[in-house]
């Protein structure tokens, strides 16, 4: 599964990722590495698709789309 997220990094160095979607709603994700925003992230995804359990799927692979943006 393919989900668009936008990563940015605060004047501070905190990063900040963010998701909007029907399928999943507003996600945000805050950590002080980038590395860790994006599992942060991920793990968020999978928690709120997983709630769902007309799929029957587990979504154990999640391919976040990283988006760039500038810093805040």
């Amino acid at each position: 599964m393919q989900i668009e997220c936008k990563i940015s990094q605060s004047a501070g160095g905190e990063w900040r990722v963010q998701h909007d979607s029907q399928d999943v709603g507003a996600v945000e994700a805050r950590a002080r590495t980038r590395e860790e925003a994006i599992e942060k992230m991920r793990n968020e995804i999978r928690y709120r698709l997983e709630l769902c359990p007309c799929t029957g799927e587990t979504y154990q692979h999640i391919d976040l789309q990283i988006i760039d943006t500038p810093k805040q």
